[in-house]
């Protein structure tokens, strides 16, 4: 498998992300058009999912991610490969409390989206653990990411 390359600015906005919704979990794309790679934030509906049903779903937005429908709709436009979209290379989420290991709701997830990498970005430590999976008919392997500046391949 291929390693996903994206460049520094695009790892620093999902860092910013993730760090910017702590302690709630943030979720976003990873959509290459045009040859580089764009950062689409996604909203996080796991409290709202919560409020209206907390039986069904116990856990909030602080261990737990939900992709909207309007979220879902956009993410299958970039899976469909349209130039004017881009393509989309990965999904990614942040673990607040846990090491960026992917969970059963991410193995759930990747059944409806098994062509991107999944991407999670680990917050349990003082500095950032960011980890590419690719996950595929239930089996979990870690992909390779190389981040790219200026100057070549940093990863």
């Amino acid at each position: 498998m291929q390693p996903l390359t994206i460049d520094r600015a695009a790892l620093d906005a999902m860092l910013a992300h993730a760090r910017e919704t702590h302690p709630e979990e943030c979720c976003g794309a990873l959509v290459r058009r045009a040859g580089r790679i764009d950062v689409w934030r996604l909203q996080n509906v796991q409290n709202e999912l919560h409020r209206r049903d907390p039986a069904g779903n116990p856990r909030t937005a602080v261990t737990a991610y939900a992709l909207g429908v309007a979220d879902v709709e956009r993410l299958d436009g970039a899976r469909a490969g349209d130039p004017a979209v881009g393509t989309l290379e990965a999904i990614y989420h942040s673990h607040t409390r846990s090491a960026p290991l992917p969970s059963q709701t991410d193995v759930n997830l990747a059944k409806w989206w098994p062509e991107p990498l999944w991407m999670i970005v680990g917050l349990e430590h003082d500095e950032a653990d960011v980890r590419a999976w690719k996950i595929v008919d239930g089996t979990v392997s870690e992909a390779a990411l190389e981040v790219e500046d200026e100057a070549g391949i940093d990863v």
